[in-house]
């Protein structure tokens, strides 16, 4: 797991169509009303633009992910994200066809501000868009959704 601000993103080596999708938020007027999947560039990148109110811990569900790599960016608000090795939890299952693998165990929450960053890879359980002490009303949120195969290449 990556956490950091949008302003460090030089930092980061990340594959050329990731940066390009940073720029693409950026750049793009996103629209958080109707919910909608937006594809970016050729290479199976997509964004999904979020506005919800985070819920309490026990109203979300953990879960992680084998074939994308998340890119979770603050928009606007601060919300809880609790993450842990998905060697410590205990599977439910995996739905291949939403690539959504469900967990249950102990998460560790740290918060994401306005400004910021996660990038999950597979072994990242996550439970998102949890509301804690200093949560605001609203958020809003990109998820960016990177095939592990981008990363693969680089190696």
């Amino acid at each position: 797991m990556i956490v950091d601000t949008v302003s460090n993103l030089e930092w980061y080596h990340f594959v050329p169509s990731v940066r390009e999708a940073f720029s693409w938020i950026d750049a793009a007027r996103l629209s958080f009303d109707p919910p909608c999947r937006l594809e970016i560039g050729t290479e199976g990148i997509y964004a999904l633009p979020q506005a919800y109110a985070p819920k309490p811990q026990a109203e979300r569900t953990i879960e992680a992910h084998r074939s994308y790599i998340d890119v979770h960016v603050m928009v606007e608000g601060v919300e809880f994200l609790g993450v842990a090795n998905t060697i410590n939890l205990a599977s439910r299952g995996y739905d291949k066809q939403h690539d959504t693998e469900t967990l249950t165990g102990d998460v560790e929450l740290f918060a994401l501000r306005e400004g910021e960053f996660a990038v999950l890879f597979p072994q990242d359980a996550h439970l998102p868009g949890v509301k804690a002490r200093g949560s605001t009303r609203l958020v809003k949120k990109v998820v960016l959704k990177v095939p592990v195969t981008l990363w693969d290449r680089r190696r």
